[in-house]
């Protein structure tokens, strides 16, 4: 009965919670909050903040480019300082050993046949998939974080079911053992008693190991070490469910705008390209009395590429944009697949739960009516623990539904890509 006592204990400081309602650290929508800290969701949106440079970068690269320049060269021989035009440079031409340099250049591309606006999409689609992918990190770790919750409610409610039968088969054995002294009950009945309590330690055991676990991922998500735990699971109501605009489809498309973007970059850098280039220029020679030399020039250029590993690379960059279609349809066939899953599994738990809540209470009262038959003698200990085992599991089971209803719920939101503020407000307002 010790050890009985010490591994009730035990779980009891695990739990640390309190099922009349919340206590001293947090509840449910606070860890929530706490979760919106959590270092993946950071990194994400570090991410999205750099994807939106590069979207930034590829928009400015119609405005060109500038560079600096300036040098200073020493020959071993006079050289002309700066430019020499025959019947323009005035005479004496200047020539010096030591030339110094300075000026500027300006290359300005011709976006003819769409390179750079192929970029700026494709750009742009990096942005858009920066976003998503933070939204859905935000959303996983909400869902890592309820999940973990709401099974330590499950396990908080089956835990005090577990104990109240326990208190009650100890006494149920001890008065057995009185009356095995008396010789009025075979010891029999006091095995039956004993068999139960050694079955419900054994799952006092289980109890404390999926505590550990549900407390481990609510400290990786929200990093909570000892939350308070409310008595209520609650499961909000179940909004509009559209496949097309769902998390994963919304991803694949933008994957798939990328990849053609890339097509088109990849097709286009094949064709000539233009560019508007000026330069301005100082020349001058050292120790020379001469002004000095100013130059400065603006002139159109065309490159015609002859690249045969651009064209390998445009040849695959076609291939990597089908297959980012496919993709595209694939998800949205599997997003479909798997909402429908959900909201059955969220159908059916919520059912389930209201059939065993009712179930729970019905098992009550045949248990109270079986105590009276075995406490006056017209039942035997065998019937009456067995409708004790029923109780016990009919509430183990009503607690698991409505912790599995929330689950889908929170899957279902993932997959829909509720904003994180609209999730945590749905949980708000949950009775």
């Amino acid at each position: 009965m010790e050890k009985c006592y010490w591994q009730q204990t035990a779980l009891s400081v695990l739990l640390g919670i309190s099922l009349a309602g919340i206590a001293q650290a947090s509840d449910l929508t606070d860890l929530l909050r706490q979760t919106l800290d959590n270092p993946g969701i950071s990194a994400r949106e570090l991410q999205s903040q750099a994807a939106s440079e590069d979207a930034t970068a590829a928009n400015m690269r119609y405005f060109g480019q500038a560079s600096v320049f300036a040098g200073q060269t020493r020959y071993e021989s006079p050289r002309i300082v700066g430019v020499f035009a025959p019947g323009v440079t005035p005479l004496p031409v200047p020539v010096s050993n030591d030339i110094t340099q300075y000026g500027v250049n300006y290359h300005l591309p011709v976006d003819v046949f769409g390179s750079i606006a192929a970029e700026r999409q494709q750009a742009q689609a990096g942005k858009e998939t920066a976003q998503l992918l933070e939204r859905q990190e935000t959303l996983l770790r909400l869902h890592q974080t309820l999940g973990a919750y709401v099974r330590l409610q499950a396990l908080a409610a089956q835990s005090q079911a577990l104990q109240a039968e326990q208190k009650q088969l100890e006494v149920y054995a001890d008065r057995v053992r009185e009356e095995v002294k008396l010789g009025r009950t075979a010891k029999i009945d006091l095995s039956l008693v004993q068999s139960d309590l050694a079955r419900l330690a054994a799952q006092q055991a289980i109890f404390v190991g999926n505590q550990r676990a549900a407390l481990a991922a609510l400290k990786a998500s929200a990093n909570a070490a000892e939350p308070a735990i409310s008595a209520n699971i609650g499961v909000p109501a179940l909004q509009n469910t559209d496949a097309q605009a769902s998390l994963p489809v919304l991803l694949a498309k933008e994957q798939e705008s990328a990849a053609d973007a890339a097509n088109q970059k990849a097709h286009r850098n094949l064709y000539p390209a233009f560019s508007v280039d000026s330069q301005y220029a100082n020349f001058n020679g050292g120790g020379l009395a001469t002004q000095p030399h100013n130059i400065w020039s603006v002139g159109i250029n065309m490159n015609i590429p002859i690249d045969p590993v651009g064209m390998k690379s445009a040849s695959a960059a076609s291939q990597r944009a089908q297959v980012a279609q496919q993709q595209a349809q694939a998800a949205q066939a599997d997003t479909i697949a798997q909402l429908a899953t959900l909201e059955a599994n969220y159908q059916s738990a919520l059912g389930n739960a209201s059939a065993l809540a009712a179930e729970v209470e019905h098992r009550q009262e045949v248990v109270t009516i079986q105590r009276e038959k075995w406490r006056l003698g017209a039942s035997t200990m065998d019937e009456l623990l067995y409708q004790e085992r029923n109780l016990l599991d009919v509430q183990y089971a009503y607690a698991d539904a409505r912790a599995q209803a929330a689950t889908a719920w929170s899957g279902m939101q993932v997959l829909l890509g509720t904003p994180s503020a609209e999730y945590i407000h749905s949980l708000e307002i949950t009775p």
